[in-house]
């Protein structure tokens, strides 16, 4: 296989491992912050874990758009289809 043929399934994996965790790390975000805190008096958590929740949105993200420019990669290749040696791939050679 060509590295060509080879990254678009790598790109797929990632961004699903990278959307998967950047939504796990917005969800420990919910729990632990907000969820987990509730009616205590010390309200400071919201603020200081907010950078999991940005490193979680942002993750996200990029895996789903990683994931996306994976899927559409896939499908351009096995939409592709081979041109036999010899063979004129616009067909102009009959005018």
């Amino acid at each position: 296989m060509k590295s060509g043929k080879i990254l678009p399934y790598v790109a797929l994996a990632l961004g699903s491992l990278m959307a998967l965790t950047g939504a796990a790390f917005v969800g420990m975000y919910i729990l632990e912050a907000i969820v987990a805190r509730a009616g205590e008096p010390d309200q400071s958590l919201l603020f200081w874990y907010l950078p999991i929740l940005f490193m979680g949105l942002i993750g996200m993200v990029m895996g789903l758009g990683l994931g996306v420019w994976g899927a559409i990669r896939l499908r351009k290749i096995h939409r592709q289809i081979p041109i036999e040696a010899g063979a004129d791939p616009k067909g102009t050679a009959e005018l």
